[in-house]
Formats: C-alpha cells, sequence, structure tokens
C-alpha cells in the first residue's frame, strides 16, 4: 500500500496509459465527479464500512513507471522489488487504458494489439490468465479497465460492406468487450465508454450522464476490489507474524511497518476508525516491546531501541558547550547582566510584544520531521521518537477524522463550501488523548537526556535537561492546541486589558516568522481584547453579591459579550483544549521558578497565611556550611542566560529576555485558559484562572483591572464556602481599592475581610481561650491591628454609615432576663454581656436594643438606647443599658445595634424589619431561641391599665375604662395616649371624662390624646371613654403608653390590654297584657357561661307608666347558665299618661346590679397573694409574680370550676407546677431564684383554698342599664265564658252528656295602641281604628271527643271601644273528669273604604294585630258519669255476653 497523502484527504493513485493522448480532455469530466462519494466495502471479517468521499490521482502510466516505487533512498534505482515490505510500497490501485478508435478496421490493425500487450505487460500472469493470484501480488492487488473515448457528433464506424449472409456489422465498443471481457456469466465488465462533447461548446451529448455515471461506477468497484484483495493479504501476513512472535529472530520494527501498512491503507481511503485501532494496538505493542527490552526479556528478538536520541544529546551538549563559553566569557560581569536586564524591565517602555503562538517548522508532533519509517526499519530509532512518531500518525488520524481546518486539503478548495462542519467531540479526544501523551513522553524526554549525558559531569546537566524537556512539552502543547483551533467552537472574548502603546496580540495569531504555506483560519480565540462590561456601583457590590447569599454570575457572563450557540462537543472541546493550555502555563511557570520570576501566595503577607508563613519561618540548616557557597542556578541572584540555557524555542527564547516579557506570556496564556474554561461550563476551573490573572495583574501594578476581577471572584468562593480562599482574595481585593483611593467599597470589603478572618480563628480557639484574655495569644496582632485601624480610619471619611453583622465581630451575646429598677424613679436598666473578635478593645459609641412582645396578638415595639461610650474586649464585657420606658410583660430581644464611629454592627434578621411585628412570621422554636427579658413596673411605680367598664348603658355608646395610679411620682404634667389595635376600632378620646378620682386636664381635643397636669403622687383616676366597633368583636385590643415628666426626668409607661366586649348578662322578656295592666316577665342569665351574683335588678316608675315588682328590697342571689333568675313587673299606665309623648315607649329602663364570679375570684385570689408578698422580703417583685399567678388562674380555671366555685363560694388554689413559675424565675437572677421559689412553694402550701367574701359593690359590682320597650298593641280583647246553668257548689260539676248552658262575653280596649309608633304609610289606619267600631270574628275551639258545642259556636260582630258582646252557647261534655274548658280564638279587623270613582268596588277587610286576655285559659270543669244504679244479665245459655237490663240515672245531678 502507498504512503498516505500528505494534504490531509483520502486519496488513492489511478493509473491511466494514454497513447492517443486523450487524457487531458477527459481529466476535466472526471475531476467535476471527484470525490467519489457513498463507496460501500464489504469484508467477510468485519461489518460492513461506507465511504463517504474518496479522491483519486490520475497519473500518467509513464510517470508511475518512473516513479520510485520504495520511499526508502537506499532503493530508489530498483524497480518493484518483490522481497521488500509491502508496507513501504505504493502502487496504484486502478489501471485505465484509454482507448481513441473510432472504426474497426483501425481497432483490428492496431488497437487491439496495443491492448493485449498493454494487458499482459501490466498485470500478472495468475491476472491475466484467470488464475490465483499469489500472495506477493495480492499486495499490490490492483484493477484494470478499458475507456473507449469518442467525439460527439461522432459514431462508430461500420464495416463499408455488409457481408453476405446480410448480417450488419459491429462497433468498435462491442468488439472490444467481446475480445477483453470474459465469457462467463460472472466475468467483470471492464470497459466502459465516455463521449467527449463537441469542442468550443458547453452542449453535453444525450447520453452523457449515463455514461459516465457507469465510468464511475466501474471505477468504484475496480478500487474496492483491489483494496479488499490488499486487506485480505496484509492482515493474513500479519496473523503470520504475529504467531512468530517467540522465534528468534521477531523484530517489532518490522511488525510495526507491516501492520503500519494496514493502517495506511484504511487511512487512504478513508477508514480512519480502523486504522487508528491499528495505531492503538500498536501502541500497545510499543509499550510491551519497551518494557520487556528494559526487563531484560527482549534479548532474543533481532533488534531493540536506542537508549537516547540522538539529536536531543547532540542538542544538550551543544546547550552544556554554550553556557560553559557564556560562563568563561561573563563570569565577571554576571551581576552587571542582572542589574543591566533589571534596569532595563524598569526603564524601557515598549510593551513586548510576546505571543504563546509557536512556528509551524517547531511543531514537534510531526511523523515528517524525521525519516521515521527507515529509522523504524533499520532498527535505529529511541524510544522517545518512536513514541513520538506513533502518536503523531493517531493525531493526524484523528484530525483528519475530525475534518479539522489545520489538516484540510488545499486542493479541495472547491469542496469547501459544502464540507460537514468539525467534529468537536473528535477534536476533543485529540486534546486528550495529547495532554496524558505530553506528560509520558515528558518523562521520557527526561530520561532519554539522561541517558545520553550519562558520561557528563557538568553542573549544569540537570538545568539544561529541565528546560530541554520544558520547551519540547511547551511546543507539544501549543502545535496540539493550533492544530485543533476551529472557528466552530464558541469562545468568549478576551478579557485583557488594553495596554497603552501595545500592538493588539493575539492568542494563536501567526508570529512574524511564520511561513506563507500555514493556512490561515478564523479562530474563536482571535477575537479582539474587548472592553470589561461596566462595573457595578459601589454601594451594590457587597450588598447584593457578599453579604447576601445568592450566587455569582456565571463565568459566561464575565467573559463573554453576547450568548453564544453551544454545539455538540463544544463543552468537551474546550475543557480538554483548557487542560493543554494549563499545561502550558505550568511549564511556563516551571521555568519562571527557575529564573526566579515565579508568584508566591506567601510573599503576599496574607491574613490567611499563617500556616504558610509559620512553616516558612523555620528551614534546615546545614551545620557543615561554612557560608562561601555559591548561589545555585536557579536562583534569583544567577544571569538569565546560564538558567535559560537549552531554550531553544522562538517564544520562549522571547518570553525569558525580561520579566516583563514572560508576565505578558503568562498572562496571556492564563486568559486563554479561562475563556476556555468558560466555554466548558468549568465554573471552578475558571475561577482559579481568573485567580490566578488577578494576582499576576496585581503583582504588575494594574489595581483597576485586578480589582473588577477580583469583585467577581469573591462571592464565588464565599458561596462555595471556601473561607481561606474567599479571604484571600478579599484581601487582595482590598488592597486594590486602596490604591484606587474608593473608600466606601474598601470599608466594605474590610469588614468581609475581617469578618472571614474572626471567624476563621474562632475555629482555631478552645471554650476557655474564647472567654480570657488568652484570646490575644491567637491574635497577629501587626497585620490584624493595621486592617482594624485602617477600617474606621476610612469610614470615618465616608458621608454616611455602613452596616455589618454583628455576629460577624462579636461572640456569646447574652441578655440578662432579669431588669434592674432604679430605687428612686420610674424605668429600668438591662444587662448585656459579649465580647469582641478582632483587637483587644473597641469603643462603641452607642447601642440600640429592639423589644418585641411576646404577645403575638398585639405588635409591639420598643427602642432602648445608652448614648454613652463604652469599650468591649476580647474577653466576655458585660454593658448596662437604661431605659425610661417602663414595660409589661415578656420581651423578645429582636435586634441590637452598635454604633462605633460610621460602622454600625447589628444583630437580628433584617428582614424583620420589613413588617410588623405582629405579622412576622416566625416559629415558636426561632423564637424561643431569641433573648428575652421580662419586664413589669417597679412596686412603688406608676401603672395603668385598660378595663372593662363598671356602668354599661345600651342607650349611650359603649365604653372602656382606663384607670391611672401615681404610685411615688409626682407628675408635674403628662399624657395619655390610648391606640387601638383591633380593626375598626375607634375610640372617642375628645368625649373621655373622669368617673372617679380628681385630676386636672388640659383642653386639647385636637391631639386625640388625654393631657394632664399636676398630678400628685400616690393619685388615682379612672377615665371613661366611648367607642365605635365596625364589627362585633368578643376581644378589644388597644395600646396604652402614657408619658409623664417628673423633678428626674421624663418617662413613659407602656402596655398592651386586651379588654372583653362580649356583654356579661342576657336578659329576655315575656309580656301578658290586661285590660288595664301589663305583666312582664324579666329572665337573668350569664352571658358568657361564667356564673353572676344579683345584687338589684330594678325598673323605676316612668312619667307614662307606673311600675311595681315583685322582689322588695336588696337582694343576692347567684345565677348560673342553666338556673337562671325570673324576675315580674306589673306595669300600669297612669290616668295622667293617656296622651303619651314619643318618647313614652323608651321611658322604661331595666338596672341590673351584678358581679362576675370570675372577677371575684381572682381578686380574692390576687388581694391574698398580694397581701402575703408585701409582708415578705419580694415586695419588689409583687408586679411581677402578682399578674402572672392571676392570668395562670384565668386561664386554667374552666366553666365546671367556675360553676362549683359558685356553690362553695372558695376557691382551690392551684398546684405550684401548674402555674408555671420556672418560666418566671428564669428571669430573676441566679442567685435570688432559690429564695423566689421557696417562698413559693411554701405560699401554695399553706394555702390550698382561698374563701371568696361577699363582693364589695364598690370594688367589683357592675351596673347595666337596658332600655324596657312597652309592646304596643291596637286591640287588647277581654273575654269570659260563663256557664249559666251549673250550680254554684264548689267545685262545679256536671254530668257526662249534659246539656251546660254557657253565656260568651267579649269586649276590647285601645289603650295599649300609641299611634306615635305608627308610620307614616299606616298612620290613617291607626287613627281609623281609634274612631270607628272594628269588626271582629270569634270561634270557640274545642275537641269533638271532649265537648259538643251548641249554639253561636263562631261568629262576627261589631264593638266600640268597652262596649260589651254576649254570645249564648251550649256544651255537652262527652266524658268524665276534669275537663278543661273549650279555647276562643278572635280576630280583629277593620273595614277599608272603596277607591273613590269606583262604586261596584267591595269594601275591604284588613286583620288588625290583637291580643286576647281569656279569662278562663286553663279553667276545668269536673264531669261525672250520669248512673246512680244498673242491671246487668249473666246468662250462660246465651253463651259468655252480657245484657244491660235496667238502670238508673242520678236524681242530684241537673235537679
Amino acid at each position: 500500500m502507498d504512503l498516505a497523502p500528505q494534504d490531509g484527504s483520502n486519496k488513492v493513485t489511478v493509473e491511466c496509459t494514454d497513447p492517443s493522448n486523450v487524457l487531458p480532455d477527459v481529466l476535466p469530466i472526471l475531476e467535476k465527479r471527484l470525490p467519489l462519494r457513498n463507496l460501500h466495502w464489504k469484508s467477510p471479517s468485519r461489518p460492513l464500512r461506507s465511504i463517504e468521499s474518496l479522491y483519486i490521482d490520475l497519473v500518467p502510466a509513464q510517470q508511475t513507471d518512473e516513479q520510485n516505487p520504495s520511499s526508502d533512498p537506499t532503493t530508489a534505482t530498483i524497480p518493484h522489488r518483490r522481497h521488500q515490505i509491502p508496507g513501504l510500497r505504493q502502487t496504484p490501485y486502478l489501471k485505465i487504458f484509454l482507448l481513441r478508435c473510432d472504426d474497426n478496421e483501425t481497432y483490428k490493425a492496431t488497437c487491439r494489439k496495443q491492448i493485449r500487450e498493454w494487458i499482459k505487460s501490466h498485470t500478472s500472469t495468475a491476472q491475466a490468465s484467470g488464475a490465483a493470484p499469489t500472495s506477493q501480488e495480492k499486495h499490490d492487488a490492483f484493477e484494470w479497465l478499458i475507456v473507449h473515448v469518442l467525439q460527439d457528433g461522432e459514431t462508430a464506424e461500420k464495416t463499408a460492406s455488409i457481408a453476405k449472409w446480410g448480417r450488419g456489422s459491429t462497433t468498435v465498443l462491442e468488439k472490444v468487450k467481446a475480445d477483453f471481457n470474459g465469457s462467463s456469466k460472472s466475468a467483470v465488465d471492464r470497459v466502459a465508454q465516455l463521449r467527449l462533447p463537441k469542442s468550443g461548446t458547453t452542449q453535453k451529448p444525450p447520453d452523457f450522464t449515463d455514461l459516465l455515471e457507469d465510468l464511475v461506477e466501474k471505477m468504484k468497484n475496480a478500487i474496492l476490489t483491489s483494496f479488499d484483495l490488499r486487506v485480505s493479504q496484509y492482515e493474513e501476513d500479519i496473523r503470520e507474524k504475529d504467531s512468530q512472535r517467540s522465534l528468534p529472530g521477531w523484530n517489532f520494527c518490522t511488525f510495526f511497518i507491516l501492520k503500519e501498512g494496514l493502517a495506511r491503507g484504511f487511512e487512504n481511503v478513508g477508514l480512519f476508525e480502523d486504522a487508528l485501532a491499528g495505531y492503538d494496538e500498536l501502541s500497545v505493542g510499543l509499550d510491551t516491546a519497551v518494557r520487556d527490552q528494559l526487563l531484560g526479556e527482549g534479548e532474543q528478538h533481532g533488534g531493540g531501541f536506542l537508549t537516547y536520541t540522538k539529536n536531543w544529546k547532540e542538542k544538550a551538549q551543544s546547550a552544556l558547550e554554550a553556557l560553559s563559553k557564556e560562563s568563561a566569557g561573563q563570569e565577571n560581569d554576571s551581576h552587571d547582566s542582572d542589574d543591566s536586564d533589571d534596569d532595563n524591565e524598569e526603564g524601557d517602555e515598549r510593551t513586548p510584544t510576546t505571543s504563546p503562538v509557536i512556528d509551524p517548522d517547531d511543531f514537534p508532533l510531526d511523523s515528517g520531521k524525521k525519516p521515521y519509517r527507515e529509522m523504524i526499519l533499520s532498527s535505529d530509532i529511541s524510544i522517545f521518537d518512536f513514541r513520538v512518531y506513533l502518536f503523531s500518525r493517531q493525531m493526524t488520524l484523528l484530525l483528519r477524522a475530525a475534518r479539522a481546518p489545520s489538516v484540510l486539503d488545499k486542493d479541495a478548495a472547491a469542496a469547501q463550501k459544502n464540507k460537514k462542519p468539525e467534529d468537536l467531540n473528535l477534536l476533543a479526544e485529540v486534546c486528550e488523548r495529547a495532554t496524558e501523551f505530553i506528560s509520558i513522553a515528558a518523562r521520557t524526554l527526561r530520561c532519554d537526556l539522561e541517558c545520553g549525558l550519562e558520561e557528563i559531569t557538568d553542573d549544569k546537566k540537570t538545568e539544561v535537561i529541565n528546560n530541554l524537556v520544558s520547551t519540547w512539552t511547551y511546543a507539544a502543547a501549543s502545535q496540539v492546541l493550533s492544530q485543533t483551533d476551529t472557528p466552530a467552537l464558541p469562545v468568549p472574548e478576551s478579557s485583557l486589558r488594553k495596554k497603552k502603546g501595545s500592538q493588539e496580540t493575539s492568542i494563536t495569531s501567526p508570529t512574524t516568522e511564520s511561513k506563507a504555506p500555514v493556512p490561515k483560519r478564523s479562530s474563536s480565540l482571535l477575537s479582539p481584547v474587548s472592553p470589561r462590561p461596566p462595573r457595578p456601583k459601589s454601594q451594590e457590590i457587597f450588598s447584593q453579591e457578599l453579604h447576601n447569599p445568592t450566587p455569582p454570575r456565571p463565568p459566561w457572563e464575565i467573559g463573554a459579550a453576547s450568548p453564544v450557540v453551544q454545539k455538540t462537543g463544544s463543552e468537551e472541546l474546550a475543557s480538554a483544549r483548557g487542560e493543554l493550555c494549563f499545561l502550558a502555563r505550568r511549564v511556563l511557570e516551571d521555568i519562571g521558578r527557575r529564573l526566579g520570576w515565579a508568584s508566591k501566595w506567601k510573599e503576599l503577607d496574607l491574613l490567611f497565611d499563617n500556616s504558610v508563613a509559620s512553616n516558612e519561618e523555620m528551614q534546615d540548616v546545614s551545620l557543615d556550611n561554612t557560608g562561601d557557597e555559591k548561589p545555585k542556578p536557579s536562583e534569583p541572584g544567577s544571569p538569565i542566560v546560564s538558567r535559560a540555557g537549552g531554550i531553544d524555542l522562538a517564544v520562549l527564547s522571547r518570553a525569558i529576555q525580561s520579566k516583563k516579557s514572560f508576565y505578558l506570556l503568562y498572562e496571556e496564556l492564563t486568559d486563554l485558559m479561562f475563556r476556555l474554561y468558560v466555554a466548558a461550563n468549568r465554573t471552578n476551573s475558571a475561577e482559579m484562572a481568573m485567580t490566578e490573572m488577578s494576582l499576576l495583574l496585581f503583582r504588575q501594578g494594574d489595581y483597576e483591572t485586578a480589582a473588577s476581577h477580583l469583585h467577581q471572584l469573591a462571592p464565588f468562593y464565599g458561596n462555595s464556602h471556601w473561607a481561606i480562599l474567599e479571604g484571600s482574595v478579599l484581601e487582595l481585593y482590598a488592597r486594590c481599592l486602596k490604591e484606587l483611593k474608593r473608600n466606601e467599597e474598601y470599608v466594605r470589603i474590610l469588614l468581609k475581610l475581617l469578618a472571614n478572618y474572626a471567624a476563621d480563628l474562632q475555629s482555631q480557639m478552645s471554650g476557655r481561650q474564647k472567654t480570657t484574655a488568652a484570646f490575644s495569644e491567637f491574635m497577629q496582632s501587626g497585620r490584624v491591628s493595621k486592617y482594624v485601624k485602617e477600617l474606621f480610619e476610612s469610614s470615618n471619611t465616608l458621608p454616611r454609615e455602613i452596616s455589618a453583622s454583628f455576629s460577624d465581630f462579636f461572640a456569646d451575646l447574652e441578655v440578662s432576663p432579669a431588669i434592674r429598677h432604679y430605687k428612686d424613679k420610674d424605668g429600668f436598666e438591662l444587662q448585656i454581656s459579649t465580647r469582641f473578635l478582632l483587637e483587644e478593645a473597641i469603643k462603641v459609641s452607642s447601642i440600640k436594643m429592639r423589644l418585641v412582645s411576646a404577645n403575638t396578638q398585639q405588635s409591639n415595639e420598643v427602642w432602648l438606647e445608652s448614648s454613652e461610650e463604652v469599650v468591649i474586649k476580647p474577653s466576655l464585657t458585660k454593658l448596662l443599658i437604661p431605659s425610661s420606658i417602663t414595660l409589661q410583660g415578656k420581651y423578645f430581644v429582636d435586634r441590637v445595634e452598635l454604633r462605633s464611629g460610621n460602622i454600625l454592627f447589628t444583630f437580628g434578621e433584617v428582614s424583620h424589619s420589613a413588617f410588623l411585628p405582629g405579622l412576622r412570621d416566625t416559629d415558636d422554636g426561632e423564637e424561643e431561641k431569641r433573648p428575652y427579658i421580662y419586664c413589669h413596673s417597679s412596686a412603688d411605680g406608676l401603672e395603668a391599665r385598660i378595663i372593662s367598664p363598671r356602668y354599661i348603658n345600651l342607650e349611650d355608646l359603649r365604653t372602656v375604662d382606663v384607670e391611672l395610679e401615681s404610685g411615688w411620682n409626682d407628675i408635674k404634667k403628662g399624657v395619655i395616649r390610648v391606640r387601638p389595635a383591633t380593626a375598626g376600632l375607634r375610640l372617642r378620646i375628645a368625649e373621655a371624662v373622669v368617673v372617679d378620682g380628681e385630676i386636672n386636664i388640659a383642653n386639647n381635643s385636637e391631639s386625640g390624646n388625654i393631657e394632664f397636669t399636676d398630678f400628685p403622687a400616690r393619685s388615682s383616676v379612672r377615665f371613661r371613654i366611648p367607642y365605635t366597633v365596625d364589627d362585633n368583636h368578643t376581644i378589644l385590643l388597644a395600646k396604652l403608653e402614657v408619658g409623664y415628666e417628673t423633678e428626674k426626668g421624663r418617662f413613659t409607661y407602656s402596655s398592651s390590654n386586651t379588654i372583653v366586649s362580649t356583654l356579661p348578662v342576657s336578659v329576655n322578656v315575656q309580656d301578658v297584657f290586661k285590660n288595664d295592666v301589663l305583666f312582664s316577665k324579666f329572665t337573668v342569665s350569664p352571658a358568657m357561661m361564667i356564673p353572676l351574683r344579683i345584687l338589684g335588678c330594678d325598673i323605676p316608675s316612668s312619667d307614662g307608666y307606673e311600675v311595681q315588682s315583685s322582689i322588695q328590697g336588696p337582694v343576692a342571689f347567684d345565677v348560673f347558665p342553666k338556673q337562671p333568675a325570673s324576675v315580674v313587673y306589673k306595669i300600669k299606665q297612669r290616668s295622667e299618661g293617656q296622651a303619651k309623648d314619643a318618647n313614652s315607649k323608651r321611658s322604661l329602663r331595666l338596672t341590673v346590679q351584678f358581679t362576675c364570679l370570675d372577677d371575684e375570684c381572682l381578686t380574692a385570689i390576687k388581694q391574698r397573694f398580694s397581701q402575703d408578698i408585701e409582708k415578705s422580703q419580694l415586695r419588689h417583685l409583687s408586679r411581677l409574680l402578682t399578674p402572672h399567678i392571676v392570668e395562670a388562674f384565668r386561664t386554667q380555671l374552666s366553666t365546671t370550676d367556675m360553676e362549683t366555685i359558685g356553690l362553695v363560694r372558695e376557691v382551690e388554689t392551684l398546684p405550684y407546677e401548674s402555674v408555671q413559675w420556672d418560666t418566671i424565675l428564669s428571669a430573676l437572677p441566679r442567685p435570688q431564684q432559690p429564695e423566689v421559689r421557696g417562698w413559693l412553694m411554701e405560699w401554695h402550701k399553706s394555702n390550698p383554698t382561698i374563701p371568696i367574701p361577699d363582693p364589695d359593690p364598690s370594688l367589683l359590682s357592675k351596673q347595666i342599664v337596658i332600655p324596657v320597650d312597652v309592646p304596643e298593641v291596637p286591640i287588647v280583647h277581654t273575654a269570659e265564658l260563663r256557664l249559666t246553668n251549673i250550680g254554684h257548689e264548689q267545685p262545679a260539676h256536671a254530668a257526662v252528656g249534659q246539656t251546660i248552658a254557657a253565656e260568651l262575653v267579649l269586649r276590647h280596649t285601645r289603650r295599649w295602641a300609641s299611634s306615635s309608633s305608627s308610620t307614616s304609610e299606616n298612620s290613617s289606619d291607626a287613627a281609623e281604628i281609634a274612631t270607628q267600631p272594628l269588626e271582629f270574628s270569634y270561634e270557640v275551639l274545642a275537641n269533638p271527643e271532649i265537648w259538643l258545642l251548641g249554639g253561636r259556636r263562631r261568629g262576627n260582630f261589631t264593638a266600640s271601644e268597652g262596649e260589651t258582646r254576649s254570645f249564648p252557647i251550649l256544651l255537652l261534655p262527652q266524658r268524665p273528669g276534669h275537663l278543661l274548658l273549650p279555647g276562643l280564638d278572635i280576630k280583629t279587623f277593620s273595614a277599608s273604604a272603596p277607591a273613590s270613582g269606583v262604586p261596584s268596588a267591595t269594601t275591604q277587610r284588613k286583620l288588625v294585630p290583637c291580643e286576647v286576655d281569656y279569662r278562663n285559659l286553663g279553667d276545668t270543669l269536673l264531669v261525672l258519669p250520669d248512673l246512680k244504679k244498673t242491671t246487668v244479665s249473666l246468662s250462660q245459655s246465651t253463651g259468655r255476653e252480657s245484657w244491660l237490663v235496667d238502670s238508673e240515672r242520678r236524681v242530684e245531678v241537673g235537679s
């Protein structure tokens, strides 16, 4: 098989024999159909392979014959050596004979003979005879084809005469087929025809396309046939050679050439996967051969590998000689040279132009750089060269399979438009293989050089070897980066800044020394340097990124100007190229380290570099050191020339000329690596690259660009929880901001830096060290003191304050739940303790604390502030915060603010402040973790409360009472503020009145407050404030604040109050009308399931009515929910009140004086507990403990308990545990808790029950006034059923069936009707009812099984007011017994006149409401049987039946 074409295309050779010189005309036609498309090769040992495209190289037979069949120069004069290794030969796959013949005579005379001789000379004997070819012939297997070429317009001439049998002559094409095609059915058709278009015209012959398609198809079949024969023979030879591996004389190099020939054959036809598989197998074989040679197991074979490479040895020796000459000539000037170099770096204003791209001539991975195949064949190759050649072939195959732009066919420019895109996955595989190979090959080269220079003892040998290995590694990585470059890979634009006076340098642009043959390509790496996106404002830097746990911006937003569309494999390719770039930069770092230019973090003296600094402080020192040692060549003090021996690569040579050039190349490599990692979506790696770039920019003094990078890096490391890396980045960022004079940003970054450092420092300390002065042992006082000092100095220059987290700089915050009251004034002090995490002490100018009530029903928020300057030390420091506000109940410490200069340290969730305290959604568990205090007023201090009113008048607005006790305060002036906390509640403060006590109220109704003056000590007052509410609320919430001023200052009392708005009493009324009086029955019951004690119930008489009660004098009876009390009142109209005024119906009011049993119970408990605690030493805690025990009883006593208490008039004391005293005791100082606990337990023990005395009306009684409306009835009937024929004996009686004569007497009155109650619509009807007679209808109602009625059972009548009407009725009782008299129903109608103008209209009747006073309601009549004696016959003859014979009536009945 022939060698692979060097232009990178899939191409095989086709030899053309052209005796008629028609190839120049045929060649353009065939080239239009090239490359051949869709060739399908089927091998018995392999699956079906498809060759998408295949180029062919049409060469004349004369050139092919003159060509040397071997690439080996030693065999150039020997054509077709049969004994030569097949892998080195290149022979055509197809031989074509171009026949130009138009008549049969010429064909018979000359052309037939030429074709036969051509076939005989160009085909083997076996092929010509049809026998099986030999193995040697199969290696060079080819097919042949005869192409008959015609000009358009010409036809194959026939013979001049017609045969005597009349048959026509045949064409030349038919004769050629008959002569040279086989006669069997399976014979291959080796003859084709091609008709050329006429010269000078573009019109094609009609059959041109068909003939051309036939020719192309036959060429494809012929090439595949030849290829199949060659592959079969190669595989057979390879199997044979492989089986001889264990025999003496077996040589891996010969086997390699043979197997590589098969791989190159696959490569020629475009089967890159098969070719790569062959090379991979050879790579494994090479590793095995090398291992056998190193272990001494390969001596039995015919050859081995060289232990070193000759040219690398020569290069190393040349470098050492050059260094020796330089050292000899400049031994005394080395220091001066170094100084001049440094001066050049500092004084030269020109920017060095350094590019990481190397010249294509310097590519080390090139299979044509050396005669590798001849070296392998002669077994004169080193291990390193062998590996390089093998990998270069693998890389070439992968690049061709990936259609990389670097290996595209230069002659296939016409096919560029239709070519398939690059396979980015294969390019990524190239880079991954290269990364692995370069690392292995670098170690192999180092071993190669050490073996080659084994006899040299120069002390610079190690330095030269290192430089040579670094140079080769860098060149190899750069070559792969250049050859895998493709515009299909989307890479962000470069983030390098433009330097003043410098030219645009591209990462992969060719240098001026690049040769013309290098193809120019558009690369994503060639993008110009783009300006950075605008920086955010200073206040947005850490308020949104560092302080808040939001993720940083994605890397593609950092470097990319616009979004790009990701392609398949782009991330893998970018990642692999990034690793190669990282490898190249690491090589550059090694060179810089040997030159003394490497960047070291420990040189920056960072806060988080304590461990490194401590390790560097102590070094191993030789005790035999005499002090006269010379500096090592790798030290910065040695000349650059002596340290750069062996670096002959142009890029690296320019880079080591100066430190500035070196860092410029390092920066470009880092930038390229960063952009590749961004394209690969490798965030961590990209941030690592940006960190390295930022450090480099910082060292170079480019603080602006370094700050922009560090600004993006800090949130990334912070959100990744890499505290040390974040701290280092923040410190560099702070230094950049300091140089840039950005004070506000500088202060914010210092706060974050010191917070991170404090957290890291605390993690290394023990509990004892945190609370004692031993903290200073761990402090890096020098560096930390500098930053702390700069922090406060810089913050003082800012126009506004900066917020910082309290927990980042302070720890162990504890709030004492116990408050400390003053001895002579109201208010209290609150103690907190904390410690500072940095330095020895910090001065705090003010402390503010926000307290939030634990009562979730009301929102109560109070701020406490101390303006006194205090000092907080690293050890635990106690602070006192004074408060002039008196609070009640449990409060959480929601926020703490410490101000030091312009820095405000805040403790607590900032997001909570956005909502009202009552609206915050906080879990109970979180609340319990927050610090808290229990607030209460002092025993002699001011106290105020809002309570339910003692007097309730339902005719007026509802009210609440406000009680105020001055205590020991002589108040000069004050103000009472009552703020509703219930929706819809409106307090009418301007209508407030004083109902008890004396106080001087200022007239200021517009303020909405109650202002007062001169309220002496030990005084009390009660206000009554009316209110309105939109909805019916069971409980009302209100906040009470009292601001007052005394001789000792201004104070405030604040409390949240709950008022029960539900009426405690429920009253029902039942009315019974008589002719001249009204009986009203009032049923009084509890409204809230709490028993009541009624102390009085009265309805005073009015101008229109006279009222008499059923009870006289004071009363006291208990009322339970299931046992209400009833009181009956007799109401009679006064004689002079016939003409009632408009307010007559509301002239009656029911007044109920009562006490609630719960108030009695809680008051008794409060009085007993207060009396006992006043006598003890805990008097100062009375206002803390008393409300707690009262509230415990209020919440734990059930309605059943209340009923029991109401009966026995005593309450059982709750156990000590049920009162939950421990929650209150936790708010006391620890030394005081045992004493208080003991006293409380003793009190519970000595008071098992508490009697409830009779209520004191002046303290507990309440009064409710309920308006009573006298019912208005238009008509009240009085009816009586009089029995006329019943004697006057008592009791009255009658007999069953006796006829009883009765008289129904009816009359009515209209006195209970009031015209004032009638509306305008029915006022005329009311007047008519009062003046005209009415129509009535009555009906006697009786059960027919009891009474039979006779006479006028029902009837209609008319009567005037006071007129009596009588109606006779007969009653017949139907059963004996006490029978109720029949009932009565009366209806009243008023006749309305017909409408005017309608004479035919009937009079309408309208029903009028009325009441009936039926005096016989409930009366009974004794009905007896009407028999005195009966005779009954009992006879057996008639059966068991009985017969009534005779009976005798009672004489006395009805007589």
